[in-house]
């Protein structure tokens, strides 16, 4: 296949959808194509064989578009902390995930606090998923995109180092935080970890023959759907420190990359390693999705409209999603606060609005505090972004200009890091991941 006709596909898992995104060798957007549940339950959401019946949806209508002969490459991000556990042929134990913002138990934080001195967040959803499904002695803790990832290529016991973090590796240590032989299960079932961007291998399953997807399309190691955002909005060929990125979308994440590593796990601060840069920031569990639990999408886009952005609000909310907070607050027993509310509908958006730009600037000022620069401008990616009205809220609370960016998408970011891990593999780099090129037909 001659170099222009080379495409790059993208695979973006939402909390409530799948996206696919094609580009071509000079990182335009060739076709697109989404899937979304066809349930709203936070069981539906937690299953991954939706997953897959969303993939092949989105794949069949981007084979209408494109000849997926010509993908030869493709990576897959997802939601940071969403794990299942599973076989070596990717087959389920207990059917379904736990959710990136299913809190582990205090009984199961005790555990492995006291196994291993520390229970990453991760790991703790993993062990509950493994006591439930009857202490399996051989399986994979796997993460969402690694999981949809590995459909196309078998390959279930393979992760990246943005995924792995929250299940307690270090990327400064290229190794676990804690004593991988202490843990209640075999140490088998942690992940091989690789940076982002780098070869996992071929794409050889009997799911990407049916695809359409050609055998020697590269599986390129992935990231999660906050990073994938960032690197579509920043494009991860002119990241720089001081860039900051906020995605609004059903939760609230916020992301600078600073010259170091910022982390804090008392106040759910992490950083993600991508080159040699670090994407350092947290997810709140505010966002977007909050205003859904009072107002529809229409309601909104109509109340929006009538609101003065230059008028500030008198009320102080902290609205959640669910119960608990990770960033800027780490606090897992805390209740969402949207009281009192108002007689008026316009005014209580307009609080939740103002509340909701209140937290991005408390986790803005806490990195800054941490050592990363304070944003002079930052770029917003996500559903919520896409109000204007609450884009000028946010710039008042702020103090920044805020700027939509102009491919938001994380499936882009997904894309791009396809087209930047196809281009280390022909350079020779591969080197710098886990060198894999086995075919595998684990995974019928």
């Amino acid at each position: 296949m001659n170099h222009e006709q080379a495409l790059y596909l993208g695979i973006d898992i939402g909390t409530s959808g799948i996206r696919g995104i094609v580009i071509n060798q000079h990182k335009k957007i060739i076709a697109s194509a989404k899937a979304d549940c066809k349930e709203s339950s936070r069981v539906a959401l937690r299953s991954p064989l939706q997953w897959k019946t969303m993939v092949v949806e989105v794949l069949t209508r981007l084979a209408n578009l494109i000849n997926l002969k010509q993908v030869i490459a493709l990576s897959v991000d997802g939601q940071s902390g969403t794990v299942l556990l599973c076989n070596s042929k990717g087959e389920l134990f207990g059917d379904l995930s736990r959710l990136y913002n299913d809190a582990p138990s205090q009984e199961t934080v005790g555990k492995l606090t006291q196994d291993l001195s520390l229970c990453p967040a991760t790991l703790g959803r993993a062990y509950e998923l493994w006591y439930q499904s009857g202490c399996p002695k051989d399986f994979y803790i796997v993460h969402q995109a690694d999981w949809v990832a590995a459909l196309f290529c078998g390959r279930f016991n393979l992760s990246d180092e943005n995924n792995a973090l929250k299940l307690g590796y270090s990327p400064l240590k290229k190794g676990w935080l804690f004593d991988p032989e202490k843990l209640p299960f075999t140490q088998s079932a942690l992940p091989r970890v690789s940076h982002p961007a780098t070869f996992r291998a071929l794409a050889t399953t009997g799911f990407s023959r049916e695809m359409g997807l050609s055998e020697h399309c590269q599986i390129i190691s992935g990231t999660t759907d906050s990073t994938a955002g960032f690197i579509a909005a920043s494009d991860s060929q002119t990241l720089a420190t001081g860039n900051a990125v906020t995605s609004l979308g059903t939760s609230l994440v916020t992301k600078v990359i600073s010259e170091r590593p910022l982390t804090k796990n008392n106040i759910g601060a992490y950083s993600h390693k991508f080159g040699n840069l670090w994407i350092s920031g947290g997810a709140s569990n505010s966002g977007a999705g909050t205003l859904l639990e009072f107002f529809s999408k229409e309601q909104l886009a109509q109340l929006s409209k009538t609101i003065d952005p230059d008028i500030p609000s008198p009320f102080q909310y902290y609205p959640l999603l669910v119960k608990g907070e990770r960033f800027p607050i780490n606090d897992p027993s805390m209740e969402s606060i949207t009281t009192p509310r108002p007689d008026s509908d316009r005014e209580f958006l307009a609080g939740l609005l103002e509340s909701i730009a209140r937290i991005e600037k408390q986790a803005y000022e806490t990195l800054d505090d941490l050592g990363a620069p304070y944003p002079s401008i930052i770029k917003t990616v996500g559903g919520g972004s896409q109000n204007d009205v609450w884009k000028k809220i946010r710039e008042r609370v702020l103090g920044v200009t805020i700027i939509s960016a102009e491919n938001p998408d994380p499936a882009y970011g997904s894309a791009l890091i396809a087209r930047r891990g196809a281009s280390m593999e022909k350079r020779g780099s591969r080197a710098t991941g886990e060198t894999m090129l086995e075919r595998s037909d684990n995974y019928p």
